[in-house]
């Protein structure tokens, strides 16, 4: 027996009120993103919180903003000589020297000790050379005092020879007796011969021999001078006046020969050091003219000269202050620099701060003076600088662009003025 079901309408009913109440609210979801994504941002500010800036034709200089080093024109690293153990430090880093001033004093036992021996010998030689001077002065006085004794010998003898003559002639004396004393005549005169020359050579030897030795001596003299001042190695003294710019000793630290022990700077003049991309390699100049900043205060400089090796796509350039500087720099101190490089007649300015970037596109606002808003407008910059940027589109001369105290406003289109 066939058993008839009634069909439940209100099930169906229900499930098409829902299928189209889930379409309504998707095509209200999709309006409403539409609109939010088609209608502007807005934001309210003060007028009083900007400023305005108008858009203006004239001359764009190109300038390139780095830093520079300072350097002192002289400069001395004093190094250790000998090598020591410090045992004084007078100085310390940043302290004002003058020439000559003690700065630290090392100790050196070993060096010390030969240093003495070298003293020792040299004045050895310097004593026997003084001996030696004296025995030749003596052996002279001798041969003089023997040759005066010759001559007192031969003229005594010569006289008792002219006594006995005529005793001999007469037979009073012994022929043996009158012969003995013409011998003895004979030798004494062959001594004084003798004597007479050795003293002659002397006198012409003697002299030249002195001076030799006079001279050794001195040079012996000299060199144990030189040798004492060897000691003065262990002092470590400022060899110009300046400022000592580092000074990493310590009491009791051990410094190996030619170790640096400080750096002294003569801060009067400067010159400084910048480096500087590759890509300004054809713009950077020697004797252009350029201007830095350190302290608010603006110093005029010239670019000395320019490296022509590029290191790591960067090359360095040399710069001289173009008059005395007024300040007191340290070594390595950074000033801002400011390169002109060119200059573009009849160029549309405005201010660099005004402009703003957006993924990659360049961005202004430019006030709207009769709806009192800014509105967000693209443009094209050819070039920016720390001040002004050259615009090729997006901008008329007389418009007016806005800057902002932060960068909240980014992300609206339009800012609209209370």
């Amino acid at each position: 027996m066939d058993v008839k079901l009634d069909k439940k309408h209100g099930v169906h009913r229900r499930a098409g009120w829902i299928t189209w109440c889930a379409v309504a609210l998707f095509m209200l979801l999709c309006g409403w993103l539409y609109k939010l994504a088609t209608t502007d941002n807005y934001l309210r500010m003060p007028l009083a919180n900007v400023t305005l800036h108008p858009v203006t034709r004239g001359a764009y200089t190109d300038t390139l903003i780095t830093r520079a080093v300072a350097m002192p024109n002289e400069s001395v690293i004093v190094s250790s000589e000998r090598g020591g153990k410090v045992v004084d430090i007078y100085k310390t880093s940043s302290d004002y020297v003058k020439k000559g001033e003690i700065i630290a004093r090392l100790s050196n036992y070993d060096f010390v000790l030969q240093v003495t021996s070298r003293i020792a010998d040299a004045t050895e030689q310097i004593n026997n050379l003084r001996n030696m001077r004296m025995l030749l002065e003596r052996n002279s006085r001798d041969t003089k005092v023997e040759l005066q004794k010759s001559h007192y010998n031969r003229q005594k003898i010569a006289k008792d020879i002219r006594r006995n003559k005529k005793l001999f002639e007469n037979a009073i004396i012994e022929k043996a007796k009158y012969e003995d004393l013409l011998d003895e005549l004979n030798h004494w005169e062959k001594t004084c011969a003798i004597l007479s020359g050795h003293d002659r050579q002397q006198d012409q030897i003697l002299p030249q021999q002195f001076q030799e030795i006079d001279r050794s001596i001195n040079r012996l003299g000299k060199l144990v001078d030189l040798i004492k001042g060897g000691l003065e190695q262990l002092v470590i003294v400022s060899p110009i006046e300046g400022t000592l710019s580092s000074l990493d000793i310590k009491i009791g630290q051990q410094i190996k020969p030619g170790d640096k022990v400080t750096i002294v700077d003569n801060l009067h003049s400067y010159y400084f050091e910048a480096d500087f991309s590759e890509y300004y390699l054809d713009k950077i100049k020697p004797q252009a003219n350029v201007v830095a900043q350190a302290g608010g205060v603006e110093i005029p400089l010239t670019i000395e000269s320019v490296s022509s090796v590029v290191d790591n796509g960067k090359f360095k350039a040399r710069l001289r202050s173009s008059r005395p500087l007024q300040m007191v720099l340290k070594r390595g101190q950074s000033i801002d620099l400011h390169v002109f490089l060119s200059t573009q007649q009849d160029a549309l300015l405005t201010p660099s701060e005004a402009v703003f970037f957006n993924e990659g596109q360049a961005l202004v606002y430019v006030f709207d003076e009769n709806g009192r808003r800014a509105v967000k407008t693209p443009v094209r910059v050819k070039r920016q600088g720390a001040a002004q940027a050259e615009i090729t589109r997006g901008l008329t001369e007389g418009q007016q662009v806005v800057t902002f105290a932060d960068n909240d406003y980014e992300k609206s289109n339009i800012i609209e003025f209370d």
